[in-house]
């Protein structure tokens, strides 16, 4: 049961909301004016207010910036007969929980305050229970991945040698570098992101030569154009190998990818030389869905940056939203958990974040969970070895392993230039395959 006020200078409304809210089993209090209301919630302090805007005297609005400000943990729901998008948006721009029109649908209230004492208890959990202190660096996790990774950022940190950095997108390869960097003697000068699958190669070479440059982080190195690859694969050559030329790059290379850039040399698309330059130290970076225990830390780290980039003071999320984001495939990584819950921070109306606040943004993944996917293959696979051995049985002959694989490939290739209207580029990125991969494919060889 809960003791929710309304404010409401209209005797039969409160009467009303007085039988109703008796009969939902909460208790209930009456204010026909603001100064009533604040005296009340001086005195009893309601767990939700409820209250009209236009009142004599003191009117709703105002009313709801003297309650905030007295009481910023108050939840407050605005009610009116008269309401304009403007009196909406001042509603829930001042703290409003929820901004209901008269006449009120039952159902609709009775949905909204079970929502708002939802939302309260949360919070109240959150605020109550023990929180760890946020580690000092930006890079957020501790599960054995990422404490392997931290290990070698600080070895490539005391040392002027180039380095390459490997996951999946949205792991955060760009941050690392950055890391990297500032924790290097390097740190005082500039420190340059270039993305090699959007630059051209005449930008991408007047960037990463320029004098003066710190570090210069190639993200999507594997784009990086095959003249570039040997011009640079020469300049961070060393010993005899090294060419006589005088060397003219003075910055740091630090390079990243999505890509089995192993897999590309095989397939001469990436030079040997460069690769070997670069994959001396190798950070390799776990999908999120391998490190799901970093979850709750991450989160915490997102509630604190997004508390303080968008002025607002939420405590953290509940334990129905936890466990939501910790059973999501997470096919965007960090990245996309920073997303969903930066788009919570602005549309939520309490100071926890709830299920309502998340909506419908990772209940359906655009991925198949992996139980999911294994089972849909398996029957794929299934059906088609019980025709093999009914060819089999007639005399045919070939290799059952082989020919499925292909099946498979063949389909995922040309779906993927379907889906992207036939650029291979595009399919080659969506798929993490270079293009003379996606062409071999394609025909099906």
């Amino acid at each position: 049961m809960a003791e929710i006020l309304i404010v409401d200078d209209d005797q039969s409304v409160a009467t009303a909301f007085e039988r109703f809210l008796k009969h939902e089993g909460h208790g209930c209090m009456l204010a026909s004016s603001a100064e009533d209301a604040m005296r009340l919630i001086g005195e009893r302090n309601p767990d939700l207010v409820m209250m009209d805007i236009r009142m004599p005297g003191t009117d709703g609005l105002q009313a709801l910036q003297q309650m905030r400000s007295a009481h910023p943990d108050l939840y407050v729901v605005m009610m009116t007969a008269y309401g304009t998008s403007q009196t909406s948006i001042d509603a829930i721009r001042g703290g409003a929980f929820e901004y209901l029109t008269k006449p009120l649908d039952l159902n609709q209230l009775r949905a909204v305050i079970e929502r708002a004492l939802t939302a309260r208890r949360s919070r109240d959990q959150v605020a109550s229970s023990e929180r760890e202190p946020l580690p000092r660096v930006a890079l957020v996790g501790e599960t054995p991945g990422m404490q392997a990774a931290y290990k070698l950022i600080g070895r490539l940190a005391t040392l002027e040698v180039p380095a390459l950095i490997v996951g999946e997108r949205g792991t955060g390869r760009e941050l690392v570098a950055a890391t990297i960097h500032e924790n290097s003697s390097r740190r005082d000068r500039q420190f340059l992101n270039i993305d090699c699958a959007i630059l051209s190669g005449e930008l991408i070479e007047a960037e990463l030569f320029a004098p003066a440059v710190g570090t210069v982080h190639l993200g999507s190195v594997h784009a990086l154009p095959k003249p570039l690859q040997v011009r640079l694969a020469r300049e961070l050559a060393d010993g005899p190998s090294r060419s006589m030329a005088p060397k003219t790059l003075s910055a740091r290379v630090i390079a990243s990818t999505d890509r089995d850039l192993g897999e590309a040399v095989a397939e001469d698309v990436f030079s040997r030389e460069l690769y070997e330059a670069l994959a001396v130290v190798t950070i390799r970076l776990p999908p999120l869905r391998d490190r799901r225990d970093d979850i709750p830390q991450l989160v915490r780290h997102f509630v604190q940056r997004f508390n303080s980039d968008l002025d607002r003071r939420i405590s953290g999320v509940d334990d129905q939203v936890m466990k939501r984001l910790q059973e999501h495939q997470w096919p965007g990584n960090v990245a996309e958990l920073e997303s969903v819950l930066k788009r919570a921070f602005i549309i939520t109306r309490s100071d926890v974040i709830t299920v309502d606040d998340i909506g419908e943004r990772i209940s359906d993944s655009r991925f198949p969970g992996r139980h999911e996917l294994e089972s849909t293959l398996a029957r794929a696979v299934r059906v088609a070895l019980q025709e093999r051995i009914a060819e089999q049985q007639s005399g045919a002959s070939s290799s059952a392993f082989h020919d499925i694989v292909g099946i498979v490939e063949t389909a995922l290739v040309r779906e993927a230039l379907t889906i992207t209207n036939g650029n291979q580029v595009k399919a080659s990125d969506l798929l993490g395959v270079n293009r003379a991969t996606l062409r071999k494919k394609s025909t099906g060889d």
